[in-house]
């Protein structure tokens, strides 16, 4: 799908006609299953011990209402602890593999002053209780606008716990700097290409943002912290291996990183040829907004969900 289309799913799917027609239609509960584990965090084990059969690893994102006021974030912070500790009591943290993922949209207003702090102290709650729990923890990336919070409140969460880890996107113009930074830094950085909109300023476009991934990863690669490599692409995952064997990379530095239902037979091949291969897994109730990027990447389910919904009217 062209970058442009991708923008216009991403455009037209934030418009509150298009939002109730989807969330009321049959076809996006059959495309959720395909995309979202369920609503509980029980849910989510039960992927994470079905991932681990084929060899593969999770990262556990929670999809719940934004952090719009200081209950929302509470809730936030008492979900992630209670599946970070039934994850433990379960026994899914013994190998030190299990990973959560955290949008900072889900703890307050990334960027605006008075919810700063109340934001980097419920991230901190988080990160300790995935710490004591045997677990890490990775920021997601949101957007352009929220980068640069995000990059201080992940310096702040790793003085306190090292391996808060961090999702750059190369879609923007900014990244390589970024990931000089943080390599030098020895932290651990998911690469990805970006799920959202950017401005000609903010960011590259087509095939720029392609050769951007390489340039960041060769940054990565470069340094000593742990690169986790978050793509589809068959071409950019050849690309990638082929830059982790010229430069010597002990593999149990690197991992590969891809949604639930996209390419599984792609990412049991590279459970199978030895890489770690990481699977992310959401869960909860407010789903529309990652239904909608999973739509925006793949053509076939736009087309589905486009005559699901037609079919309403």
């Amino acid at each position: 799908m062209s970058d442009s289309l991708r923008r216009r799913i991403i455009d037209l799917a934030a418009h509150d006609r298009v939002r109730s027609l989807i969330e009321s239609s049959p076809g996006s509960r059959e495309l959720l299953g395909r995309f979202i584990v369920g609503d509980t965090l029980y849910d989510a084990l039960e992927a994470v011990r079905d991932l681990r059969v084929t060899g593969r690893a999770a990262t556990v994102c929670y999809l719940g209402p934004d952090g719009v006021d200081a209950e929302h974030r509470a809730e936030t912070v008492r979900e992630y602890q209670a599946l970070v500790q039934s994850a433990a009591k379960e026994g899914l943290t013994a190998s030190g593999d299990l990973d959560v993922s955290l949008r900072l949209s889900a703890l307050g207003v990334v960027g605006r002053v008075f919810d700063r702090e109340a934001i980097l102290e419920a991230a901190r709650l988080i990160a300790r209780s995935a710490a004591n729990a045997g677990v890490t923890l990775t920021l997601d990336v949101e957007g352009p606008q929220t980068v640069a919070e995000m990059l201080r409140v992940h310096a702040e969460l790793r003085a306190d716990v090292p391996d808060v880890g961090i999702t750059i996107a190369s879609c923007l113009r900014r990244s390589e700097e970024d990931c000089r930074r943080l390599a030098a830094q020895a932290a651990r950085v998911r690469l990805c290409k970006g799920a959202f909109s950017v401005s000609e300023v903010e960011g590259w476009r087509g095939a720029d943002v392609d050769l951007a991934f390489v340039r960041c990863l060769r940054i990565l690669l470069a340094g000593s912290g742990q690169v986790l490599i978050a793509t589809h692409d068959p071409r950019l995952l050849e690309i990638a291996a082929a830059l982790v064997r010229e430069t010597g990379r002990d593999p149990a530095t690197v991992e590969y990183q891809m949604y639930l239902g996209v390419r599984p037979l792609g990412q049991t091949s590279i459970a199978d040829r030895g890489d770690r291969c990481r699977v992310y897994i959401p869960y909860g109730s407010a789903w529309y907004s990652y239904l909608m990027q999973r739509v925006a990447d793949r053509p076939a389910s736009a087309g589905f969900l486009a005559r699901s919904v037609l079919t309403q009217r």
